[in-house]
């Protein structure tokens, strides 16, 4: 700590002080000795002068000895003696000095002897208060590590009158920081090593204090591994090694990292790690298209949603596994290039297609109940978790089904026979028409164009009336074609269930059209009727499959 009492040098000696001078005044003084009864101290003022200071400001033994100078406070005379006082004589000259200290914005040094309401107590020759606020550059909570500490202080406040000091450790600090920071600045390079202190948080990473300069510490440069958030690998006030990363003076950028101080578990990874290889790991994140399993620190692989189960249609890994859960995994590829592992959980057993497939070669028939329907189709259970999906197209061979919610429940048992099975892409295509033979087959020996047959009337329609040639399968006599009068309506000639003799005109199977005639004996040379026939079907709007979907309306005037 450094020493007001050097005042010695700023003060005048008694013995060049006029006797009318003397009163309250500073002066430099030689200490004689004891007095006779040992009450008092003696010391020269010069020109038979004397002053006397009372024994008791000091303790056993002197501070100083006969000859030396020391600076005494003369408050009065009393008969052929100055009264004076040593101690008032170092606090005055300590105020003087603390005055000039205040004035010249020099520093003071003390030291931190307590703690009291709202700060620190600290002793720079007289006490003096450090609020909590001017301990240091951050905020400071708990005061109790600083007590017994050395350090220097600004003086902030100074009242001589009511002996109030106030004094600031912030105030060095920052000057000190700032002369650092200055000095940093223009020493810092890409690649060095530093020690700094995270003093804030965020998404995207922690800004770390490296002497004065705040840098970021970006999230993916703080471990190897996957970081959710950097609070989960640093805290502020912790003490961290970087590195520099980048170093831009002109944008005041800063760049640092963390794990490139720390081993690569990249490094070598396949003299550690093979595919097909069988490793244990802890699950460390859940994400929309898989989960990330750590296979040791800082080194993870991603088992995709579509590598968790043979069977099951996992449609988010929370539904089969849980954070922090061990588990082992099958390695399936490792990409050192991008750092990535491909893992998998269902590949640790056995491919149950492979039996499936085995079990239900094409045109197996089987029963087994409807699991769920959708708008293309309806899924239908093999064997516990096997599903294979009978779409909307094979659910009838005649009828235009908009939804098989109209036809079929959920948990319905239905027949159904194999089409295909994929092994790879774990599909088992299914169909319940093909369980009976298809129609158009049958047909297709009766309807021969340009043969008359016998047909049923099953429905009439504004353009036309619907016969029924087998069971099934039906043919579309246009209005045209029902009479060789002119007609409004199809319910002037036939009625639904009126059996008729018909000339086929025309048979698409691709199609799955059938045209017929009541007022034709055999198909014309040319084709204009036919064509005619066409493009009134087409003007109204309608084919057979758009019919064949609806309910059959039994009223004549239809």
């Amino acid at each position: 700590m450094s020493a007001p009492l050097s005042i010695l040098d700023r003060v005048d000696p008694a013995s060049t002080i006029e006797d009318d001078k003397l009163f309250n005044n500073l002066v430099a003084a030689s200490f004689v000795d004891e007095d006779e009864d040992s009450q008092s101290l003696l010391f020269d003022l010069g020109g038979d002068r004397c002053a006397q200071v009372e024994r008791d400001e000091f303790s056993d033994t002197l501070p100083f000895a006969p000859g030396d100078n020391v600076p005494l406070l003369v408050e009065q005379k009393r008969g052929d003696r100055w009264l004076a006082s040593v101690k008032k004589a170092e606090k005055l000259a300590i105020w003087r000095w603390l005055e000039s200290i205040q004035q010249s914005g020099k520093s003071v040094d003390g030291i931190i002897t307590a703690e009291n309401k709202g700060g620190l107590s600290v002793d720079i020759g007289v006490r003096a208060f450090l609020p909590r606020s001017h301990v240091e550059l951050h905020r400071v909570d708990d005061c109790t590590a600083y007590l017994g500490e050395e350090s220097s202080f600004q003086v902030i406040e100074f009242d001589k009158k009511r002996g109030n000091i106030v004094v600031s450790r912030k105030k060095m600090l920052e000057e000190q920081r700032k002369a650092q920071k200055q000095q940093l600045i223009e020493s810092l390079a890409e690649g060095q090593k530093h020690t700094g202190v995270v003093r804030n948080i965020q998404q995207y990473g922690a800004f770390v204090d490296i002497g004065g300069i705040d840098g970021l510490l970006h999230v993916t440069n703080m471990d190897w591994g996957r970081v959710d958030h950097p609070r989960d690998v640093v805290s502020p006030g912790d003490e961290i090694e970087v590195v520099i990363l980048e170093w831009n003076p002109d944008k005041n950028r800063l760049g640092l990292g963390r794990k490139q101080l720390l081993d690569n578990p990249w490094d070598n990874i396949k003299e550690r790690y093979q595919p097909g290889q069988v490793v244990s790991g802890e699950v460390v994140s859940l994400t929309n298209f898989g989960a990330f399993v750590a296979l040791e620190p800082g080194l993870e692989g991603l088992v995709h949603v579509s590598e968790l189960s043979w069977t099951r249609r996992v449609n988010h890994p929370g539904q089969v596994l849980d954070k922090g859960q061990q588990l082992e995994v099958k390695i399936l590829d490792i990409d050192d290039d991008k750092e990535r592992i491909s893992l998998s959980v269902k590949q640790l057993e056995d491919n149950p297609w492979e039996v499936v497939a085995e079990n239900y070669p094409p045109e197996t028939r089987f029963s087994g109940p409807i699991t769920s329907i959708t708008d293309f189709g309806l899924f239908v259970e093999a064997e516990e978790g096997v599903e294979g999906l009978v779409h909307v197209s094979d659910l009838s061979w005649t009828e235009s089904i908009d939804h098989p919610a109209q036809k079929f429940e959920e948990g319905q048992q239905i027949e159904v026979v194999v089409l295909d099975i994929d092994i790879d892409a774990q599909r088992m295509s299914l169909g319940v028409k093909q369980l009976q033979p298809d129609p158009w087959e049958e047909v297709e020996d009766v309807a021969v164009p340009g043969e008359k047959i016998d047909v049923t009337i099953t429905k009439l329609t504004d353009f036309g009336a619907f016969a029924e040639i087998v069971e099934g399968v039906e043919g579309l006599i246009h209005i045209s074609e029902l009479s060789d009068a002119r007609i409004g309506k199809p319910a002037e000639v036939v009625r639904p269930g009126q059996t008729v003799n018909a000339l086929v005109m025309k048979f698409d199977r691709k199609k799955r059209r059938i045209g017929l005639s009541l007022v034709r004996d055999e198909l014309p040379v040319e084709e204009s009727d036919l064509r005619q026939y066409s493009d009134d079907d087409a003007d109204s709007g309608a084919t057979l499959g758009d019919l064949f979907g609806n309910p059959w309306d039994s009223d004549d005037d239809s």
